[in-house]
């Protein structure tokens, strides 16, 4: 009964510590998933190696990072990273439907594609605006994501493919490595502040100032 009454009371003294930061698993999650497809896309590696990822990592690890900030009442995180989340696995689960043959034979591939990058480009449009209230590194992970989607689209809509050189495609593999990169020194910036309790890597300061207390991404 004693244990019980302590361990009870220690739950209730510290409940803010009962749940985890989730933007270290959330951001890594999209980075890794990203490079790897980023990387077809520049013409790097081989196609399907980033499905798996889709559906495990920058998806269903993203998007429970994103449930767990929601439940840490951080909007913009939650938001960013349980949408990400949806977007890899719809994404993966395309691709699976193409590799069975399960679509319509007249199927237009690319355009498809190029509508789906569409919507999430903007999504991404209205994050990038709320990111500025966010440290800088925040801002830069959105705009290159920003430039990704972009010529991502561009080059679907004009039916490039994965790879080809100078195409919009191959673009898009580039600027999305960037943004991997970018969003792994997040990754890493906020798994090391967090532990060390105060801002050991540098993540800037927000260039849009706010009353609003909630914790960067």
């Amino acid at each position: 009964m004693g244990l019980e009454s302590g361990m009870t009371e220690s739950r209730m003294v510290h409940p803010k510590y009962l749940i985890a930061d989730a933007r270290p698993l959330g951001l890594a999650g999209f980075a890794a998933t990203t490079f790897v497809l980023s990387a077809h896309n520049a013409g790097w590696a081989p196609d399907t190696i980033w499905i798996g990822m889709a559906f495990f990592y920058g998806g269903l690890g993203q998007f429970v990072a994103g449930m767990w900030q929601f439940k840490r009442n951080c909007t913009f995180t939650a938001t960013a990273f349980s949408t990400y989340g949806c977007f890899w696995m719809a994404n993966g689960l395309f691709h699976i439907l193409l590799l069975l043959n399960l679509l319509p034979a007249a199927f237009e591939t690319s355009e498809s594609v190029a509508w789906f990058l569409t919507s999430f480009l903007i999504f991404n449009t209205y994050m990038c605006v709320a990111s500025l209230l966010m440290p800088l590194v925040e801002v830069v992970v959105f705009v290159l994501l920003e430039l990704t989607l972009f010529t991502l689209m561009v080059g679907n809509f004009k039916g490039q493919k994965a790879g080809e050189s100078g195409t919009w495609t191959m673009a898009g593999g580039y600027i999305g490595v960037f943004t991997a990169a970018a969003a792994f020194y997040y990754s890493m910036a906020c798994c090391i502040n967090t532990m060390m309790k105060k801002n050991v890597v540098f993540i800037g300061k927000p260039l849009v100032s706010s009353q609003d207390k909630e914790e960067a991404l």
